[in-house]
């Protein structure tokens, strides 16, 4: 399965973030928070937007980017800039889940035809509506996954390591390694293939 295709979007960004981080570290200027939020805030919003509902997901990246403003001089450079970020809003969506007693992932709202490939041709329509279908596919199959095994196959989606993933949620990277393993042969029962 082509994961690209599905969920676009994935692509290592992660030096360039490492240097706007560090000329934000070193000038508090927000021009460079700015990029920041360009660089990383649409791939922290799906990550979170995947495990709770679009207002808390929205209230969250919110309250990473503020995190991010008030303490940049917290931020190390031991992890790249992507993974502390992430670890910010893992640990705030985890505290806020846990607040209001629920753990539970909401099903994908990214999954609309678009206006321009209804314009476009009967071939057209007939490409945009079966990757509709594999999309919606994919984010029920997800949906299903127990939650740690989900949280840790979006985190490896967004092409953190096994270290970073290990990082991020404070477990062990064997602990990691097993969710992981177990999730992608959950996901490939859920949708019917042989591997995903």
């Amino acid at each position: 399965m082509a994961w690209s295709v599905i969920l676009p979007g994935w692509f290592n960004r992660s030096s360039c973030a490492d240097e706007l981080m560090q000329q934000f570290q070193q000038s508090g200027q927000l021009q460079w928070l700015d990029k920041l939020i360009m660089q990383c805030g649409d791939d922290l919003y799906h990550f979170l937007l995947r495990q709770a509902d679009a207002q808390l997901a929205a209230d969250i990246c919110q309250q990473c980017w503020l995190k991010v403003l008030e303490n940049r001089h917290s931020y190390r450079a031991e992890s790249r800039f992507k993974t502390w970020l992430f670890t910010l809003a893992r640990n705030a969506l985890v505290d806020e889940l846990r607040r209001q007693q629920r753990w539970q992932l909401s099903a994908d709202k990214d999954s609309e035809v678009s206006v321009e490939a209804l314009r476009m041709g009967q071939e057209g329509i007939a490409e945009q509506l079966a990757l509709l279908q594999q999309k919606e596919r994919l984010a029920g199959a997800l949906a299903a996954l127990p939650t740690l095994q989900r949280e840790a196959i979006l985190l490896q989606l967004e092409e953190f390591s096994l270290d970073d993933i290990a990082h991020i949620t404070r477990e062990l990277p064997e602990t990691i390694k097993s969710r992981l393993r177990y999730a992608r042969e959950r996901l490939a029962l859920l949708m019917g293939e042989d591997n995903v």
